[in-house]
């Protein structure tokens, strides 16, 4: 099985570089291949300039960045996200990943002009967060992770199957410790 792994954390110090060893140790153990999209260490540009505009309609990619991750993308089976939440979403790096790099005849296509269908065929995704937030806390802010990103951006392209695991107290020892338990366990 191939794991791509997208990880978007600034600091090789952070939680988030822990959690990332950990899913890569995991994985290897289970004799997948990984393949690891570090967005800041790969110094992407997540904003949307007008070159990658002028062609975003076509499906055309400006970025050749964004379309070497498209292609890393397709020959997935398995996709993970680790990120930190930032502002009760991800952050701007991950979100701009998803404008410049999910683009039309790649990993959607459109029917009858305007409804979208996905082109990938991804049936075990793993989103995971740290953040001082719990999940219920979330709720009050329209659950982004699970609307917006698993119910909408990853249902729209044909990334399926996705479980959420999210540390909700990054910054308490005993939480991080009981979370790497729990991130062991799904990989395991």
């Amino acid at each position: 099985m191939k794991s791509l792994i997208i990880f978007t954390h600034p600091w090789d110090g952070s939680f988030n570089y822990k959690v990332l060893e950990s899913v890569i140790t995991s994985l290897q153990n289970k004799g997948n291949e990984v393949d690891v999209i570090d967005l800041n260490k790969d110094g992407y540009n997540p904003v949307m300039m007008s070159d990658d505009l002028r062609l975003f309609g076509r499906g055309d990619y400006h970025d050749p960045q964004a379309k070497a991750y498209v292609e890393r993308l397709k020959t997935a089976d398995e996709i993970i996200l680790i990120y930190p939440i930032w502002w009760y979403g991800e952050p701007a790096i991950l979100s701009g990943f998803f404008d410049k790099v999910f683009l039309k005849g790649h990993v959607y296509h459109q029917v009858n002009g305007s409804e979208l269908a996905p082109l990938l065929d991804i049936n075990k995704t793993t989103v995971i967060t740290t953040a001082s937030i719990t999940k219920d806390d979330f709720k009050a802010y329209g659950d982004p992770v699970n609307s917006r990103l698993i119910n909408g951006i990853f249902k729209t392209v044909g990334i399926n199957n996705a479980v959420w695991l999210h540390c909700p107290s990054v910054h308490q020892a005993q939480s991080r410790d009981v979370f790497l338990e729990e991130v062991m366990r799904h990989f395991a």
